[in-house]
């Protein structure tokens, strides 16, 4: 297990211990523990063997018993028996918006919620808001958030349910019978929220495949239907392996990956050209037509071939009749990114290891965009600190930066609240001696929808701005985003020459593909920033790329695929169009 996957078991330890009401301060261990390790970059197999585990920041020996128990055998007891000791409907009342684990708990303790039903239950008694600590308002929130929570109820985030598919990948391609297999879905689309992993399998015996598939599962697998078993993870994940021949193959990964419309458009252009399509293969007739590849099926129906991440019936068909699916844009064109966090405010790590984090990567840039004042739960730098940082950068990128065409380039950036009224927050001087300049609302996320739109359109109209970071605010399964006319914003940013950030935190993926699609065809540039707090941080670009790509942008709609000398002449630019 990497660190990161050690540290999300730790997390939910950390949760179930508080809900249980255990001891806050083991709870806080495991939290702080799992934190640490989250960005660590370390060999913890390596560790575990040698016994160090407790050199780790926050790992005491408690909980280095734990990690190697997980690095060994990819499980915890520990997690294991919480998780049993769990009402399952407990964790779908985490989800709803404004219960933090103190109020989840006391509900639980105190009225025996332990679902979403009985929450509501509760709540319109009136017994919520009579509990200490939480009165009338909370309880009119806890209403207004179940439908929230029920409608993300079974879903899970693009990387979560992408570990659960590599792992089972693994597994299918390593049975004796199965000559090939990939991922399909969803999650082949890189849609942000799934709710299943779906597989498809070749194989010359597929009734062998399905069999072993059907007892990996247990009590917990469907009957066999259609080439197809279902099994549930033990989190209630469900997942689907379909099992075809090998002249098979192709085409039910087309329509295994789907979408639904988009199946649907082929099936009735090849009905058009008296073929069929389904699972079972392209036939004309009853005779099978071979295509060796996907490429292979879309030339077959006369179509320019779509790649996953466009199947959504967003007349990608039509446009590959037309010959124009663009050439969209790839992780290795990214030269780097500019939505940056160090430890000047709440990230993890310094500015030399975050520019050496950069340098890893091939990158020629990275601009550092630490919090402004105003966000003092985030160490939002006041001006003078912030001016401080600009110094500091200046020094080192004259000491390491180097010359010519190999130099590299860290650019003095903030991330600017975006005040309740619209305003920036720094003064015009502050603010114009940063590079750019990144624009986030933090605060007064419940204004109504006319309030909210004017005041991102008041911010994106400001000359200082360079770019609108996390535009809706949406943290997926945790929060809607705001009441706010996105199409507004964005126009406002066509107008103003404001870029708008793919926030690639696999958390917010903000903009949402449908959105990035309109920006691009408003000519809105649109960088993926990683929002990094910590060097494995940076690697969150290739999310973001994923969501650029479903908004059908090629390279160079993508500001951060720019070259140096054209990122400074952008940056100089809008600099230049500020107040006079």
């Amino acid at each position: 297990m990497t660190p990161r996957d050690v540290a999300a078991v730790l997390a939910q330890i950390a949760t179930l211990m508080e809900i249980a009401g255990g001891n806050p301060f083991r709870a806080k261990a495991f939290a702080t523990a799992a934190r640490k390790l989250e960005s660590a970059d370390v060999d913890l197999a390596a560790l575990a063997e040698a016994g160090a585990l407790t050199s780790l920041p926050g790992i005491g020996e408690g909980i280095a018993g734990v990690v190697d128990e997980l690095v060994r055998t990819g499980r915890s007891g520990m997690h294991e028996r919480l998780v049993a000791d769990t009402p399952p409907g407990l964790f779908d009342v985490m989800r709803v918006p404004g219960l933090g684990l103190k109020r989840v708990r006391t509900l639980y303790a105190e009225l025996g919620v332990d679902s979403l039903d009985a929450l509501e239950r509760e709540a319109r008694a009136g017994r919520v808001a009579a509990l200490a600590g939480f009165g009338a308002r909370t309880e009119a929130k806890v209403l207004d958030g179940l439908a929230f929570a029920r409608a993300s109820r079974g879903l899970r985030r693009y990387p979560d349910a992408m570990e659960s598919a590599v792992a089972l990948l693994e597994w299918a391609r390593a049975q004796p019978a199965v000559e090939s297999a990939e991922i399909a879905g969803a999650l082949r689309r890189r849609v942000e929220v799934v709710n299943a992993v779906e597989l498809v399998a070749a194989s010359g015996h597929p009734a062998t495949v399905l069999a072993a598939f059907r007892a990996l599962g247990g009590a917990s697998a469907g009957e066999a239907e259609d080439g197809r078993v279902s099994i549930h993870l033990s989190d209630g994940l469900p997942v689907r392996l379909r099992c075809v021949r090998p002249d098979a193959f192709v085409a039910a990964m087309v329509v295994d990956t789907g979408s639904v419309d988009h199946v649907l458009a082929l099936a009735a252009r090849a009905a058009e050209r008296k073929l069929a399509l389904d699972a079972d293969g392209l036939r004309k007739g009853r005779k099978h037509v071979p295509v060796a590849d996907e490429e292979a099926l879309y030339r077959a129906l006369a179509l320019q071939y779509v790649p996953p991440e466009l199947r959504e019936g967003w007349g990608e068909v039509e446009a590959a009749e037309a010959g124009r699916i663009p050439t969209l844009v790839e992780a290795d064109e990214l030269r780097g990114t500019f939505h940056c966090h160090t430890d000047w405010s709440d990230g993890r790590a310094t500015l030399e290891e975050m520019a050496q984090g950069a340098r890893a990567k091939g990158w020629e840039y990275l601009g550092i965009a630490d919090h402004s004042r105003s966000a003092g739960y985030a160490g939002g730098l006041p001006p003078a600190k912030a001016k401080q940082q600009m110094r500091a950068i200046d020094a080192w990128n004259e000491a390491h930066g180097g010359k010519g065409a190999g130099r590299f380039r860290l650019f003095k950036g903030t991330e600017s609240d975006i005040l309740a009224d619209g305003r920036l927050d720094y003064d015009d001087d502050v603010l114009a001696a940063f590079d750019y300049v990144v624009g986030s609302v933090h605060s007064a996320f419940n204004l109504p929808e006319r309030e909210m739109t004017d005041r991102m359109v008041r911010a994106v109209s400001n000359p200082r701005l360079t770019m609108l970071g996390h535009p809706t605010g949406r943290l997926l399964l945790t929060r809607e985003g705001y009441h706010v006319d996105v199409r507004a914003v964005i126009d406002a940013a066509a107008q103003h020459g404001v870029a708008v950030e793919i926030n690639a935190d696999p958390h917010r993926l903000d903009l949402d593909w449908q959105h990035v699609r309109y920006a691009a065809g408003r000519g809105v540039l649109v960088p993926v920033n990683p929002d990094a707090h910590s060097v494995r941080g940076l690697d969150n670009v290739a999310f973001g790329v994923h969501v650029a790509r479903k908004g059908w942008l090629s390279a160079r709609q993508v500001l951060n695929t720019w070259t140096l000398p054209e990122v400074e002449q952008h940056f100089a630019e809008r600099k230049q169009a500020g107040p006079r």
